[in-house]
């Protein structure tokens, strides 16, 4: 798709039927893909960024010149040709709001791989600023709002997200004034069918983690209610709450004594202790084991002003020290990223310093 063409319809809005017009943006998407014969005619290829049974995202330097890029690999032989199409015209269709991780056109084609740039976080993800502790107050409600927000922008359109997690969360500068919700590779109009995971997965609700195959859900925005609750919990405690949201799973069996005791205890039990009464309130809400009673992610504006730890659980960091391993990623580099793909003549070969 060209640089400046209009797109069948603008900043997400997916019309009146989301799985529809996502059909038709998809069709006609597929005539304007970019083929290349190498992939390093477009962009050089400066480090790895991520890999995963997805594929491979590196970072990327235009040929053409701009700021560096984040380029997305599907491999050819294990992606298919309409996954590819789906997870780049979603975030074609939300790339206008701040907290959704821009996609840049034109996709591309490779004789090895689907390709799409994405615009590049310098500070990684938020994984990465999680490895020894928890995130200071104010960075932990900037990422509440910021992720509250694109949520609602995304469930607006009809879309569900469907893995809200810390990897999936982009970082532009250490003190979190900006993040962005990216990976769009498992989001789909709301009611599509969602499978079971294929493993335990943290993140995911206990209605998902119930199914067997090959039975399906369908998705609902709250699904990524409870996604953004365990995440919060995560970017407050640098750990998960639980290992799966099942028994006998002893931290999922606490938390679900606690939400279901009547009457309540007057002290919450660990680690649900170390949390504000405004952010057990935020928490409960938007962990509520019934989907039907989940808050919606904007509920954590009702709550963005008030403390959520509590004085005392964690020394309080000043601004200037936020981060906690945050480290920037590198634009520059000597050498350009191996990369198993290209012409005939270049199979096989690994890159070395680009020309």
């Amino acid at each position: 798709m060209e640089n400046g063409e209009q797109e069948p319809f603008e900043d997400g809005d997916l019309e009146e039927d989301p799985a529809l017009a996502l059909q038709r943006l998809v069709d006609l998407t597929a005539s304007r893909v970019t083929p290349v014969r190498t992939l390093r005619s477009c962009y050089r290829l400066v480090q790895e960024l991520g890999a995963g049974t997805y594929g491979r995202v590196l970072l990327a330097q235009p040929r053409r010149g701009g700021p560096p890029v984040a380029l997305k690999l599907l491999p050819r032989a294990s992606a298919s040709w309409a996954t590819f199409l789906r997870e780049f015209c979603v975030g074609r269709c939300v790339s206008s709001h701040p907290g959704l991780l821009s996609t840049l056109a034109p996709p591309l084609q490779s004789p090895r791989h689907y390709a799409f740039a994405q615009e590049f976080a310098p500070c990684g993800d938020l994984s990465g600023m999680l490895e020894n502790r928890g995130l200071p107050e104010l960075q932990l409600r900037r990422v509440g709002v910021q992720l509250a927000g694109a949520l609602d922008f995304l469930h607006s359109r009809g879309l569900v997200h469907a893995d809200v997690k810390p990897d999936n969360v982009l970082v532009f500068d250490r003190a979190c004034r900006r993040i962005a919700l990216g990976d769009f590779g498992l989001t789909r109009p709301e009611g599509c069918p969602a499978p079971a995971p294929p493993g335990p997965l943290p993140s995911a609700p206990p209605e998902l983690c119930l199914l067997q195959p090959p039975d399906t859900l369908a998705l609902r925005p709250e699904l990524d209610s409870w996604g953004l609750g365990v995440l919060l919990f995560c970017a407050a405690t640098a750990c998960f709450p639980w290992s799966v949201a099942l028994a006998p799973d002893p931290g999922f069996e606490t938390f679900a004594g606690w939400l279901t005791a009547c009457p309540q205890p007057a002290v919450p039990p660990q680690p649900w202790a170390q949390f504000s009464l405004a952010a057990q309130t935020l928490l409960r809400g938007l962990l509520a084991l019934e989907p039907e009673k989940r808050s919606r992610p904007a509920a954590v504006l009702d709550w963005a002003g008030e403390p959520w730890v509590v004085v005392g659980a964690r020394a309080e960091e000043e601004e200037e020290d936020f981060g906690g391993g945050g480290e920037e990623k590198g634009t520059g580099g000597e050498e350009e990223a191996s990369l198993d793909e290209g012409s005939e003549e270049e199979e096989g070969a690994q890159m070395g310093t680009g020309s």
